[in-house]
């Protein structure tokens, strides 16, 4: 069994804690501590998602392969690739990402990230519940290049998952979603001052 009395806390959602694990670095451990029954219902979608991600992608750049579970002294843990920085820092959500960007005057960074999720997510055919800046970690992984990692609400809750099978369900699905992101104000502002020519 792991203890976890003494481990950092990385974050926490409405209804799993994240914790780094305390012999792996690569690793971070997710602890469900909000048990009703919308709690069960995310970590049976998710892992589900993964299951069926496992057996066709490829390209993991976007996302924390998942590594099943361990006993821990607060329950069950579900190991994830930990999301850090090329220096072994903790990589900062978009949130975080896009406050530093605007404040320093570099819309274009911020762009590029989101270029890169946009291109990422439509290429790899991702469905995500929907998308939120906080959910999605920028890791840094040199000086110059910066990589934008999903790391919560992954999969769909619908009966049929059309989305999830379909090519064509999934791209209506992400056109829409990704509407509804980019009116996120901080993210607005990327969005508009590159149709104004600005930096």
């Amino acid at each position: 069994m792991i203890s976890l009395s003494n481990t950092t806390l990385l974050g926490t959602g409405r209804h799993r804690k994240c914790y780094a694990h305390p012999d792996n670095p690569n690793l971070c451990i997710k602890i469900v501590y909000n048990q009703d029954s919308s709690g069960a219902k995310e970590l049976k979608r998710e892992l589900g998602y993964y299951a069926h991600l496992s057996r066709r992608l490829k390209d993991w750049s976007g996302l924390p392969a998942y590594h099943g579970t361990v006993s821990t002294s607060l329950g069950t843990g579900y190991l994830y690739d930990i999301v850090k920085d090329y220096d072994g820092s903790n990589s900062v959500s978009l949130t975080a990402f896009a406050h530093q960007c605007l404040e320093n005057g570099n819309g274009r960074a911020l762009r590029a990230v989101l270029d890169e999720l946009r291109a990422w997510l439509t290429n790899n055919r991702i469905v995500t519940m929907n998308l939120k800046a906080q959910n999605i970690l920028c890791q840094r992984v040199s000086e110059s290049r910066v990589v934008p990692v999903v790391v919560d609400n992954i999969g769909e809750a619908a009966l049929l998952p059309l989305a999830t099978w379909s090519g064509w369900f999934c791209r209506r699905k992400q056109a829409r979603q990704w509407q509804r992101f980019i009116q996120d104000p901080l993210l607005s502002k990327a969005v508009l001052s590159e149709a104004e020519g600005l930096d």
